[in-house]
């Protein structure tokens, strides 16, 4: 081994490979989500968090305050469909149900579909979904969203960020002067 040697990336002994789970080859995402056994991170979308974490191993996001679908007999089949129906329209359908129900727990599957997903449908209505939730982990992934391919998802995700902040904008922001806006508390 000279000084020139460059290790061969397909050679490495430490390299995992792995093989595709037999459930996953349906999935147009492209991974299998054992909702009974993991959790998605909201904040970063990552799956590979088993259900009891408390703390996201990716971005260290707190976990604890939103429970996972799997204890939801309701939101999990849906949330099994939002990721692994073969029709992009079915998979949009399942998102926006779920969005319906105005759940927290649906935060880190809305975050897996916009970041993942190939159907820009369902990336947009993705956004939409988090916008609505209003929730401060939609804040990181809306805004990682403003990069996506797609100009409908950009827009979407413009839009998300707006109701969150028309949602977290307090009642003195709509004054004009800051001595105006004393004013009114003090009266």
């Amino acid at each position: 081994m000279g000084k020139d040697w460059v290790p061969d990336p397909n050679r490495n002994p430490y390299r995992v490979k792995q093989s595709p789970s037999p459930s996953s080859s349906s999935n147009p995402i492209g991974k299998f989500i054992d909702f009974n056994t993991q959790r998605i991170c909201p904040a970063c979308g990552r799956t590979e968090l088993k259900i009891e974490h408390n703390f996201c191993k990716y971005c260290g996001v707190d976990l604890s305050e939103i429970e996972p679908i799997g204890k939801d007999d309701i939101l999990r089949p849906l949330a099994i469909t939002a990721a692994t129906d073969p029709d992009a329209s079915v998979r949009k359908e399942a998102l926006d149900t779920i969005g319906s129900f105005k759940d927290k727990k649906a935060l880190g599957l809305f975050t897996y579909s916009l970041f993942n997903d190939p159907s820009p449908a369902c990336r947009k209505e993705a956004a939409d979904e988090l916008g609505d939730l209003h929730h401060p982990y939609s804040l990181e992934a809306l805004t990682k969203a403003l990069k996506d391919q797609d100009p409908e998802v950009r827009k979407e995700a413009i839009e998300g960020l707006k109701k969150i902040k028309e949602k977290t904008k307090s009642k003195d922001h709509d004054k004009g002067k800051p001595e105006e806006r004393k004013e009114e508390k003090e009266d």
